[in-house]
Parts: structure tokens; sequence; C-alpha cells
């Protein structure tokens, strides 16, 4: 997860080697390419292909970027100008959640293989504490990018009962419980203070808790989701959602609504029917208001294109769409349509969808691009301008995944 924006300086000289990168393409097209290479310097859009189609580029390029590290993590991005970056423990933790349930539908025990090993590498370079680093090289450590690897450990737990990801995931959830506030907020080794998108971590001690029968682990993710259920607004927006002082982009905000909908299905049957209700109202209340969003002109006049930000009247703000937010709604709309038996939801859903395809290269000459989703619309400017980050072709695979092969597909992380 990275900030909205970059400096000036940098996003100029990002655009310059993004022209490079697009002259290269064209070249190697030839002169009947030229159209095609303003497209991917663009980031499109381009004709949509089967969904099947575009789920196969979408692994066969995260594939590619956990080889392009040599050390079994994904790295997190490929940067026109600027090549591969280092591996990503946060995304490495639940991008492997996709390819076990890709592995599963599709029949591929190479997946599979993928999803042990970036545990396992996760594993290796979990710290003392049983945090997880915010990045390799340095001794930050963060409390959600560890709650996205212990929703990981969780999966390939479920999924081969091996005792060693079960005992990685336990001894991250100590060091959660330990770091958390009396509040129920995160505010020590986060990137910018107490924020709503911990759900997501809240959600991970909640799988924690199911498959340890720790209490304090359920209570612990009891306390935050009371704390991020109270900074939703009347219209179902969310304060302290965004990066710093910033609106919050959907990226973050599907972050937080996929953590809610998630932690409301695992509480369903314990008991706790009053925060099951409040889970869902809180949802639904914010999921209606990105409906409304949907139903205006899309950025560029795409329709199901959503603009990066949204004020708390869901006014829309910049001229860029986060494509990755776009596919993170898509999914918690596919989970709600699904929980809630609303039809209007997975019509909403299959808008982003089918808008965000229309930004994937599938047919792109370069490996290094083909089948991989940019983090904006359009390319050269908004949210990681003029770069792939591995979890934005994460969830668009996950989007598809659940609409190819239905509700179970969605991966659980």
């Amino acid at each position: 997860m990275s900030r909205s924006t970059t400096a000036a300086s940098s996003s100029r000289r990002g655009a310059r080697s993004g022209v490079r990168e697009g002259l290269t393409y064209a070249r190697a097209l030839g002169l009947r390419g030229a159209s095609q290479a303003w497209r991917y310097w663009n980031a499109g859009l381009f004709d949509p292909a089967p969904d099947d189609v575009h789920l196969q580029a979408a692994l066969d390029w995260l594939c590619l970027a956990q080889d392009a590290t040599g050390n079994d993590g994904v790295s997190s991005l490929y940067r026109l100008g600027g090549g591969w970056d280092l591996a990503y423990p946060e995304t490495t933790g639940y991008i492997l959640a996709t390819f076990l349930s890709a592995a599963d539908m599709l029949d591929r025990p190479d997946l599979r293989a993928r999803a042990e090993a970036m545990g396992v590498w996760e594993c290796t370079i979990q710290t003392e504490s049983g945090a997880v680093l915010s990045r390799l090289g340095k001794p930050e450590t963060r409390v959600f990018n560890t709650g996205q690897v212990v929703l990981g450990w969780c999966a390939l737990y479920d999924e081969g009962g091996e005792r060693r990801f079960l005992e990685a995931a336990l001894r991250a959830g100590e060091y959660l419980v330990a770091t958390q506030e009396a509040d129920g907020s995160w505010v020590n080794d986060t990137y910018c203070g107490a924020r709503t998108y911990h759900a997501r971590v809240a959600w991970a001690l909640l799988r924690l808790w199911r498959l340890s029968d720790h209490r304090p682990f359920l209570e612990r993710a009891l306390s935050n989701l009371r704390w991020v259920l109270d900074q939703q607004e009347a219209s179902g927006w969310f304060g302290n959602c965004g990066f710093d002082s910033e609106l919050p982009i959907t990226h973050v905000i599907g972050y937080t609504l996929r953590g809610l909908v998630e932690s409301r299905a695992l509480l369903e049957r314990e008991g706790e029917r009053e925060l099951v209700d409040d889970l869902a109202e809180a949802a639904t209340r914010a999921a209606d208001g990105l409906c409304g969003a949907l139903r205006r002109p899309g950025v560029g006049g795409v329709p199901g294109m959503l603009p990066e930000c949204f004020t708390s009247t869901w006014d829309g703000v910049g001229d860029a769409s986060c494509l990755t937010g776009n596919v993170q709604l898509a999914l918690v709309l596919l989970r709600l349509a699904h929980e809630l038996d609303e039809p209007r939801y997975t019509k909403a859903a299959d808008s982003l969808i089918d808008a965000t395809k229309r930004a994937q290269a599938v047919r792109s000459v370069r490996p290094e691009t083909r089948g991989a989703l940019p983090g904006s619309y359009p390319m050269r400017r908004g949210y990681l301008a003029m770069a792939y980050p591995n979890w934005a072709t994460k969830y668009l695979a996950d989007a598809l995944l659940a609409r190819i092969g239905g509700h179970e597909r969605i991966p659980l992380a």
C-alpha cells in the first residue's frame, strides 16, 4: 500500500521515462502499432477479452513478478523506466491466497507451489516480535502489513494444515494484540496513525481466533471494529480513512469495507448479533454511496471508472481513477450481493470490473506489462502513476475469479 501522490519532479521523470517506454513499444510493433503504443502509454483503453483471458494474463504477470525477485517474494511493482522493485512482504502475503484459489479452480498445482513458497519466505523474514517488515532492508515494522500476511498464513494453514504457518500467524497475532491502543485503534507501527482500513487487521485477528480459540484475538478484533464504526458518518463515508489528512482514495475505502464485510461473515454465528447488524448497515451505507457515484459519468467519460477520491457527500474528486480501488470495491459489492441477495450490487460490481479490464494490456508485446494492471487511469497521473503495482493485478484476478467461479472462489485475503 502506497501513498496516492508523488513529488512533481518524480512524476515528470516518470512521464519522460514512460514516453521512452512507449516509443520502445511502438518500435517493437512497427508503424502499424503506433495507436496501440499510445494506448499502452496512457494505460488504455484496450478492447476487452473474455474474463478467462484477463484472469490468465493477470496470473501470469504475478508469476513473473515473483520470479523477478529471486527470493519467492513478489516484486511490489514494475515502473516504466525504472524496472522491477524489491519483493514486498505485505502484498506477497495476500497474493498467495489468490494463487491458492486459482490453483483449485484452474487445476494449476504450480500456483499452489508458488503460494507455499511465498508463505515460507514470509516466515524467514518475520521479526522476533512477530511483526512483518514494512520494506526489505529497513527495520520498521507495520501493523497493517502484518495483518495482511496473517491472512495469507491462515489461508495456507487452512489449505494444507502445515503447523509452521499457523505458528507464524499466532506470533504475529500476539504482536498485534500487544501493539493495540485501549480504544481499539492502532497508532504505533502504522503508516500515518489510527485508520479505518485497519479493519482488515481485525479480520486477520478473527481468522486467528477461529483457528486457535484464543479469546484475546476475538476481543481485540471486536474493539477495533467498534472503533471503525465510530468513524463513519451518516452518509456512509469514513473519517480517518485516507493517508495522513488526504481525502480517502477508493483503495483504502475498499480495504475498510472488505475488513467490515469479512468480519461480519466470521461473527454471524458467534452471538454478536448487534455488532453483526451494525457491520452490515455500515457496509451497505457506504456501498449505496458508491453505487450512487457509479451512476454519474466516470473518469474520461468511461462508465465504471470511479474518481480516485471522495468527499463525505460522495462527491468524486480528481481527474484519475484508482484501478486498484475499483476492483477492490467490486469484490466488496459481490460479497454484499451474495450475503444480502442484492442484485443491484452485482450490477455495480460488473460495471467496475468491465471498466478495469479495459486498462489491462493482455496483448502487450512486453512481458513486464502484459497482463499487469496500472495503478491509475489514465496512467500518467493519479495513484502510483507510471507504475504497475502487484496489488492492482491481484485484486483484478480476485474479482475475475469471483465472477467466473462464483462467490466461493473469492480469496480470503
